[in-house]
């Protein structure tokens, strides 16, 4: 198969779309597919075996199964034959070794996991996760200034090779597997500074760290929930686009994580600040991610609450809804546009008869919209 390529050649997309169907046909129910599958993982050399596998493990969208059987394999691999691999691995994937090893992979498997047999050591050991943190969360600053960022129209993958997005992976990872009385205190101070820093870079990285550890972290953080969302609100005035929208996904994901007492507890700041930020015509990225955030809160709002809003909101997302769509008829830009439907209808599906009276401000343009999208569909025919 291509992930025998030589060593140290770079793999491409499909070599490892190829390798995570071999994983998948590891635990196939046909004991043929099983043995052959076997057999060609066995003849991978070492090298290619190890950089496959720790791409499996991370690549959040490589499928559960799949970083599954990964991580019992890497875990196989690394416990049975450490001195003779390791040695011969190439410094950065050595160095990918050890913050997989630090990071205790949160990953079931059949039997047992990575976690397992590496978590009770590493609390025993908490100065090699200190000594691993700052150079995680130094990973997550090394982003590009992309000029294109702010005017694109459509949403990017992530980009499972950069240092940011693999550092952020393995920070949630980090979390979850050891737990917010390990990880909290050795993080928090580091996300402050960054928090303070002049440039984007830092403050957009303290961002999406605080964002990674909420769910492992979820009991610690409760007790200093409410000076954090205070000041991730803040940074939605940030003077740089990227910020903004990493903020607008930190709240999104607290929403998630500490849900339902997040929207119970902050539902008055939360709601009316992601809606001055929808209602900044500036940026169209920003706008799209505060529309994604906002609609997460919905999500576990209870509907007693999102009732007390109804007006105000139906009011804001009207006049955007009227604004974008005017710009998807003379420019054809729709992100924004987007976004801002999937929040109108969940806010209908949340508050559901109450939403009866506002059904005819929406109709007339939401009805244009469909038309729009039926000429377009029909012009490139």
């Amino acid at each position: 198969m291509a992930a025998t390529a030589s060593a140290g050649v770079p793999a491409t997309v499909s070599e490892k779309q190829e390798f995570y169907q071999l994983l998948k046909n590891l635990i196939n129910p046909s004991c043929m597919v099983r043995r052959q599958a076997e057999e060609i993982y066995e003849n991978i050399p070492g090298l290619c075996k190890t950089t496959f596998l720790l791409d499996a493990v991370r690549n959040r969208r490589a499928g559960y199964e799949v970083r599954q059987m990964a991580a019992a394999l890497l875990r196989r691999l690394l416990s049975s034959g450490f001195e003779e691999v390791y040695p011969s691995l190439p410094a950065d994937v050595q160095r990918d070794v050890k913050i997989e090893l630090i990071l205790a992979v949160k990953l079931e498997t059949h039997a047992m996991t990575l976690s397992e047999t590496a978590t009770p050591m590493l609390k025993k050991h908490t100065n090699i996760i200190a000594q691993a943190v700052p150079h995680i969360l130094a990973m997550m600053v090394d982003l590009q200034d992309d000029e294109d960022w702010v005017n694109a129209d459509e949403m990017e993958e992530d980009d499972f090779d950069s240092n940011a997005v693999a550092a952020e992976s393995a920070l949630d990872r980090l979390a979850c597997g050891l737990g917010g009385k390990v990880v909290l205190p050795m993080t928090k101070e580091h996300i402050m500074q960054m928090l303070q820093s002049p440039d984007w870079k830092y403050r957009h990285a303290g961002l999406m760290a605080l964002s990674a550890i909420g769910e492992g972290c979820h009991q610690q953080m409760e007790s200093i929930l409410d000076e954090t969302v205070n000041s991730v609100l803040l940074f939605l005035q940030d003077p740089h686009p990227r910020v903004r929208a990493a903020a607008c996904t930190t709240l999104g994901q607290m929403a998630t994580d500490f849900a339902p007492n997040f929207q119970k507890k902050f539902h008055e700041t939360v709601i009316a600040a992601l809606l001055r930020t929808m209602e900044n015509q500036g940026n169209q990225r920003v706008q799209s991610h505060a529309a994604s955030a906002l609609i997460i809160f919905i999500e576990d709002c209870p509907k007693s609450l999102l009732v007390l809003y109804v007006d105000s909101m139906v009011k804001n997302l009207h006049s955007i809804l009227v604004i974008k769509l005017q710009e998807l008829i003379r420019n054809g830009t729709k992100l924004a546009l987007e976004q801002l439907v999937t929040t109108i209808a969940s806010v209908a599906d949340t508050i559901e008869e109450k939403f009866v009276p506002y059904y005819d401000i929406f109709m007339p343009s939401l009805k244009h919209i469909q038309l729009n999208k039926r000429k377009s569909s029909s012009y490139r025919a």
